[in-house]
């Protein structure tokens, strides 16, 4: 009996979690949220921010980045309080059945998106290893034949410890992220040691890839794509716990591997008398530094630690599209299936010429739709439902639920939805300079959260909801 509800409390599935099931601390999520935001693509991004000069990197850093992850921790607030996962999130904004089909397949491919990713970054500093750290020559990257066994080695792994579950991804965030703090402690030693700080500090711009503004828009896309984080908040001891871990845990690890990839490529801009968004490449950064494979190291440990949860997300989301088709679907199942998918999309990156290129395309394809998705939820949230949420009803799916909407999909949501995400994408063609002066993501926050608002109030319903939080919680925890 104790075997059975502890593979139980493994693998919670789309239903409200019971307070014994809620078995992440404070240090548990933060661990969690640590060991993804000190992933290579930060370390990425950094150098990218290096080249639009220090005083940017500096207030992205430290005021835009915070701000922009407070939406994305309420999110885990919302989780916390309803025992939702991502998924269930959104169905009051899109309804029951529109809500699970939209996020179930858009989590499920974006995470496994992500997990291309870190696999691609984490295998380049495989055989970089392998080769014993050596500098390659600028713009070489490992061959299609070399990355082959190393991409496989780390779907596997990533792949096993995710089917596994929650407590399994636990732990590896833990052994990870205090590894991370070791060994990136020395790297961060090494890359400070060998420039003097002022002349850092100092770095005038270089050729930028981006313009600020562009930047800002990459910050957001980069945080509210961390779609699994209802999939680990609902899992969190209490709503205090589920916000300010994820909120702290984030950033502080993004914060920190953005700062150091930006140091580092600044810093052999001096050495070198040139800066490339090339050198923003990890594996190639710390070649060209001559640092051990323990520098390395940490490149491949963050990748793996990332995409066991990114993998964690998708199998979530991908049950929610199998409950619709049988009543008891597996959640070792669905994890198991995302897993294998993985080992195939994987190499995805191998069929473009840079991944830069790839990175980049990725990060403005789903910025189009999450930056809409996540303004409608939250809109509906605190505007319409004034934070009131019916519990039982977010997990009913037939039409005896309050967020059953039309035929399971409710028609303002998907509408604000679908014109936010043609927003997105049209407003630089049709006011570039618009979106060169506040850039795309704050015009379609104001543009969808407004167009629900008036569509609620064009359908009649734009009374909040009146429901008593106490009772949810009641019912939440019953």
């Amino acid at each position: 009996m104790r075997r059975e509800s502890g593979r139980h409390r493994e693998h919670t599935g789309i239903r409200p979690v019971s307070p014994r099931e809620r078995t992440y601390g404070f240090f548990d999520l933060f661990w969690n949220w640590f060991g993804d935001g000190a992933n290579a693509s930060s370390w990425y991004f950094g150098g990218l921010l290096a080249l639009a000069g220090v005083p940017f990197l500096f207030w992205n850093t430290f005021f835009w980045t915070p701000l922009i992850i407070l939406p994305w921790a309420t999110l885990a607030y919302m989780a916390s309080r309803t025992g939702a996962t991502t998924v269930v999130l959104a169905r009051p904004a899109l309804g029951v059945l529109g809500g699970s089909f939209f996020l179930g397949v858009t989590e499920t491919v974006v995470q496994i998106g992500w997990t291309t990713v870190t696999t691609y970054i984490g295998a380049v500093s495989l055989v970089q290893i392998w080769k014993g750290g050596g500098s390659p020559e600028e713009g070489s990257s490992p061959g299609l034949p070399s990355l082959v066994l190393p991409i496989a080695l780390i779907a596997i792994l990533q792949g096993t410890v995710a089917t596994l579950g929650p407590g399994a991804i636990k732990i590896l965030k833990w052994v990870a992220s205090l590894l991370l703090i070791a060994f990136g402690g020395v790297e961060t030693y090494e890359v400070l040691s060998r420039w003097d700080l002022s002349r850092l500090l100092s770095s005038a711009q270089s050729s930028p890839v981006f313009t600020p503004v562009q930047l800002v828009d990459i910050s957001f896309i980069n945080i509210w794509t961390w779609l699994q984080v209802g999939d680990f908040a609902r899992l969190a001891k209490n709503e205090r716990v589920a916000t300010w871990a994820s909120w702290l845990g984030i950033w502080v690890g993004q914060a920190w591997f953005v700062l150091v990839g930006a140091i580092g490529v600044i810093g052999l801009g001096l050495s070198t008398g040139h800066e490339s968004p090339a050198d923003s490449d990890p594996a190639r950064l710390m070649a060209h530094l001559g640092l051990s494979g323990v520098a390395l190291s940490v490149i491949f440990l963050s990748s793996v630690s990332v995409s066991a949860s990114n993998l964690y997300g998708a199998g979530m989301a991908f049950l929610a599209l199998l409950t619709r088709l049988k009543k008891k679907a597996d959640p070792r199942m669905a994890l198991g299936t995302v897993s294998l998918i993985q080992l195939t999309t994987a190499f995805i990156p191998l069929l473009f010429s840079s991944f830069i290129g790839y990175f980049t395309t990725f990060l403005s394809t789903i910025g189009g739709i999450f930056i809409p998705l996540w303004s409608l939820v939250l809109t509906d949230y605190f505007w319409h439902r004034n934070r009131q949420l019916d519990v039982p009803s977010l997990y009913e799916l037939t039409p005896r639920s309050r967020y059953w909407g039309r035929g399971g999909v409710h028609l303002p949501g998907f509408l604000a939805l679908g014109l936010g995400i043609a927003f997105y994408y049209l407003l630089p063609k049709m006011a570039p300079t618009v979106v060169h002066a506040v850039g795309i993501t704050f015009p379609t926050i104001l543009w969808t959260g407004g167009l629900y608002l008036l569509s609620l109030r064009w359908r009649r319903e734009g009374e909040t909801c009146r429901i008593g939080l106490s009772s949810d919680k009641g019912e939440e925890n019953g």
